[in-house]
């Protein structure tokens, strides 16, 4: 395996020395593309998503001011009644605790003791939080598959290009043989009109390639910033390593993040408790006698809460439900997907092997019988359209290797996706 597709960079009709970079630097180039940003965004995101999820277990607390009107004597602190009826009774000079305008501020602060749907929230986050990692080392594999494809497309077309501009020299030195034997009678004008139309045909052929050429460095430039005026080597350092398939992990991580989201929404029905503490200060003028009031009162407390109906809680514990059965079918159907894509990419990488090996066999058969058919042309022994039958033998012989070859890479890079791969460690 490794020496078929090592052959696939000497047999290209095309010199290392004029390329301008390499595959190694086109994959490192990746890491630095906006679409690699995005990727460890979206996993810082989804860290501060956890954060934000144990950032509810932490105490909360806040301060306040505030200035209150009322339009009748409103009270500044609690008074208990015997106080208050002794405040009344005994001495009316007292300033009492009421006022219409009063200057409230203070402190208050939450502190959740046991919420149990947060602590499974928390770990459905870190599910995702990993999922996103999963999925941006995911992305960048598949990204480099794409350029190794691409490359090994490329480097197709090119040869390919080389293989019909040999072609094309072919026939015109048949062409210039041909006006001798136009001039001297040989051989009918028509014959040159034949040639002349088969040289069109390809000047359009090549023509297609160019344009090809152009869509594929445009792709490869989009994903790396790197602009190709030629293919770079593709040689096999290692074969793809194959076990788990990755390419299910951040599915995998998204199902067990589902499971747990249903499992929050089902224990919104157990109770919670809670710590709760205020303190206020205020100020006003004592209703009764105008006289300044500064007064303070505080209170703590454990609450526990318990939902007894909240047919909210029953709706969102089955769309939870439904989200997780999603995700399972998702899951699932990738699983067979990919299972069944490597066992046939691993077959199809043997049988192009074995294609590669028969493609070259034909193409050197192809050469002798051109060989021999040019000589026979030029002797008469054949017509011009069977003589060219065998110019276009040879071409699609060379087409073949050239299209078997590239299909192998091809097939390498979308193996390597499935099982998780590193280009950087297959190619060079």
């Amino acid at each position: 395996m490794k020496k078929t597709v090592t052959a696939i960079g000497l047999t290209l009709m095309l010199s290392s020395a004029a390329y301008a970079t390499n595959i190694t630097t086109l994959l490192n180039a990746l890491e630095h593309r906006p679409e690699n940003r995005l990727d460890m965004l979206a996993i810082q995101k989804s860290a501060l998503g956890e954060q934000a999820i144990s950032d509810k277990l932490l105490p909360s607390a806040n301060l306040h001011l505030g200035y209150e009107i009322y339009n009748s004597p409103n009270g500044m602190v609690p008074v208990p009644p015997n106080e208050l009826i002794h405040m009344v009774q005994n001495n009316p000079a007292v300033p009492q605790p009421f006022a219409k305008q009063i200057m409230r501020e203070g402190a208050s602060f939450t502190w959740p003791i046991f919420i149990k749907s947060i602590f499974t929230l928390k770990e459905k986050a870190r599910l995702l939080h990993l999922a996103a990692r999963e999925k941006q080392k995911l992305s960048l594999i598949q990204r480099e598959a794409v350029v190794v494809g691409s490359v090994a497309q490329l480097r197709y077309l090119e040869a390919l290009k080389v293989a019909l501009k040999a072609k094309k020299r072919s026939i015109l030195q048949t062409a210039e043989s041909t006006k001798l034997k136009v001039k001297e009678g040989r051989a009918p004008e028509s014959a040159l009109f034949v040639l002349d139309s088969h040289i069109s045909d390809l000047d359009i052929s090549l023509n297609t390639i160019d344009q090809n050429i152009n869509l594929l460095t445009s792709k490869i430039e989009t994903l790396t910033g790197v602009h190709l005026r030629h293919s770079v080597p593709l040689r096999l350092r290692h074969s793809v390593r194959k076990g788990e398939i990755f390419a299910l992990k951040p599915l995998d991580a998204k199902v067990k993040a589902s499971q747990k989201a249903l499992q929050a929404a089902d224990e919104a029905y157990l109770p919670s408790v809670v710590t709760k503490g205020s303190y206020n200060y205020s100020q006003g003028d004592a209703y009764n006698n105008g006289n300044r009031l500064h007064e303070g009162f505080g209170s703590a407390g454990i609450y526990l809460n318990m939902p007894i109906f909240d047919h909210s809680k029953t709706t969102a514990s089955q769309m939870a439900k439904v989200s997780y059965m999603e995700e399972k079918a998702v899951y699932e159907k990738t699983k067979h997907a990919l299972s069944v894509q490597a066992s046939q990419l691993t077959r199809e990488i043997a049988l192009l092997k074995r294609s590669v090996v028969l493609a070259r066999q034909s193409v050197a058969n192809q050469k002798k019988l051109l060989k021999i058919a040019k000589v026979s042309f030029a002797n008469g022994n054949i017509t011009e359209e069977e003589y060219l039958r065998y110019e276009d033998a040879l071409a699609n012989a060379r087409a073949n290797l050239y299209n078997f070859q590239a299909k192998q890479w091809q097939d390498v890079a979308q193996l390597a996706v499935i099982y998780g791969n590193d280009m950087k460690r297959i190619v060079q």
